[in-house]
């Protein structure tokens, strides 16, 4: 039982920097400014967000669009969704009056949501923080079919573990319940404040091990509730993994 749950928190500790699908994607929304220039649309489909590695971006890599993934723009801004954002970015946007501009190579804070100001000059395109607060891209159905698939995946292998264990079967319903508060709670609540995915996970684990020792204390070991939780867990944040995995291809 030990080698089997140092092996799952060895797993956990390598795939805690890829991106599950247990909270909103990482989200960049730009605001166009137009400084000495006329205002201009911004032609999406020949435009691209390149991803970068260092503030020389010597490693380009484009943003690209697959899934949910993309960049769009309207008319006064733009907006970049993406399933993990590189620790830098910049710009190549192409305008309506057949102007193609470059910005500066731009950090992007430790947040899951960001907002820049795009400030287009006759020959520049300046990227700067912004105070303006930041619009959630995420599409609400797809928000519900993920945490559905989470939801799934955690509860039916909690089934599992309480049937194989010949643990009490309320226990399951507990679990599924605790699901209903601990998923929403990541996805509307805590992922405001932290884009790393293991610390929301972390945070589910801890807080329906929690209750559930307090509720399950005189039937089942501490040992057991541990395990139940630390199992169906894992699978949930697999399932993410999974689905991350599977809309690539879309």
């Amino acid at each position: 039982m030990k080698k089997l749950l140092l092996s799952l928190f060895c797993v956990l500790a390598l795939t805690f920097t890829a991106k599950a699908d247990i909270a909103p994607a990482e989200q960049i929304n730009y605001f166009l400014t137009f400084e000495g220039v006329s205002p201009s649309a911004v032609i999406t489909q020949q435009s691209e967000q390149i991803q970068c590695d260092d503030n020389q971006c010597l490693n380009p890599k484009p943003l690209g669009s697959f899934g949910i993934q993309k960049l769009d723009c309207d008319k006064n801004s733009c907006y970049a969704v993406s399933y993990e954002m590189a620790d830098y970015q910049k710009l190549i946007l192409k305008f309506a009056d057949g102007t193609v501009k470059e910005s500066n190579v731009f950090a992007i804070p430790e947040n899951r949501i960001n907002s820049f100001t795009l400030s287009v000059g006759p020959q520049s395109l300046t990227v700067k923080p912004s105070a303006a607060s930041a619009k959630d891209r995420t599409p609400l159905f797809y928000a519900v079919c993920a945490m559905a698939f989470v939801f799934l995946a955690e509860v039916l292998t909690a089934l599992l573990f309480v049937c194989i264990n010949e643990l009490p079967l309320r226990i399951t319903v507990w679990f599924a319940v605790l699901n209903l508060v601990t998923i929403p709670a990541n996805w509307f609540f805590l992922s405001k404040y932290t884009a790393h995915d293991g610390i929301l996970w972390l945070a589910a684990c801890l807080a329906e091990f929690t209750v559930l020792a307090f509720a399950y204390r005189r039937k089942c070991t501490l040992q057991e509730i541990f395990g139940l939780t630390l199992f169906s867990n894992v699978s949930g944040y697999c399932a993410g993994m999974i689905l991350s995995f599977i809309l690539t291809f879309f």
